[in-house]
């Protein structure tokens, strides 16, 4: 499995790292390590049930070696499984800062003949792709009648026939991201987008991904202190670049 490729792989570059401070908002989650690395994922808010102990680890995380958070991106808990890749891209990401940045779309040819889809709404994303290819196909979990979107059902019909396609990387989160890769394998084009994206050419290489569209926090304490707030994606913009590693196939 992916996520079992991708834990390894993390943990031989953690090594001494520990785990420095963790924050848990309503958009994402935020971990820094002991280097002052530190790596996001997106928060699945509403799928963390109603109880009184979403996470029985809390107030007992500080201090903890990386190599043993780093497995709960496999986690069935969601708020475990975000912990676990914020931890992941503490680990992977900041050895990326001298990568290209630019916009997503840049670096994808997408012209008129091809078949476009996408796992996840980017809204803006979306509006460029439709001024170049009408054949978007775009898929939702809780698409709405009428709203021009494509269920979860959907995927298998469409998305093999795609030859550019984006995927959001809370993919790995809710542990879909092997059954949507299995879809891709025909693309020309595949990338992985989001601040949950971890930058693992060296696994991703294997799954026919093209692109990695990820982000590097600047600023980790300024990071925590904005998700610990309930901060989201437009609130964390100006503290992280948002990079781009292109994977040789």
């Amino acid at each position: 499995m992916f996520i079992d490729q991708l834990i390894e792989h993390a943990k031989t570059k953690a090594v001494e790292r520990k785990i420095a401070d963790v924050r848990a908002g309503v958009g994402y989650t935020c971990v820094m390590l002991d280097d002052n690395t530190c790596g996001l994922a997106y928060t699945f808010r509403d799928e963390l049930g109603h109880c009184c102990s979403i996470l029985s680890d809390a107030g007992k995380l500080i201090g903890r070696n990386a190599t043993e958070i780093i497995p709960w991106a496999k986690d069935n808990n969601r708020l475990k499984a975000a912990i676990g890749l914020a931890t992941i891209n503490a680990v992977l990401n900041n050895s990326f800062d001298n990568c290209s940045t630019g916009n997503v779309l840049d670096a994808l040819e997408i012209s008129a003949g091809d078949t476009f889809g996408m796992v996840g709404l980017f809204s803006p994303i979306l509006a460029e792709v439709r001024k170049k290819t009408d054949k978007t196909y775009v898929f939702e979990k809780n698409a709405a009648k009428g709203s021009g979107l494509y269920t979860e059902d959907d995927i298998p019909v469409y998305l093999p026939n795609c030859d550019v396609i984006i995927l959001t990387a809370t993919s790995i989160i809710n542990h879909t991201i092997d059954d949507l890769l299995a879809y891709c394998s025909n693309a020309r084009e595949v990338c992985i987008v989001g601040p949950s994206t971890p930058l693992c050419p060296e696994i991703f290489q294997k799954y026919n991904v093209s692109l990695l569209a990820g982000s590097v926090v600047q600023n980790p304490e300024l990071a925590l202190q904005i998700i610990s707030q309930g901060g989201g994606t437009m609130s964390l913009k100006p503290i992280i670049r948002q990079v781009l590693v292109r994977i040789d196939k």
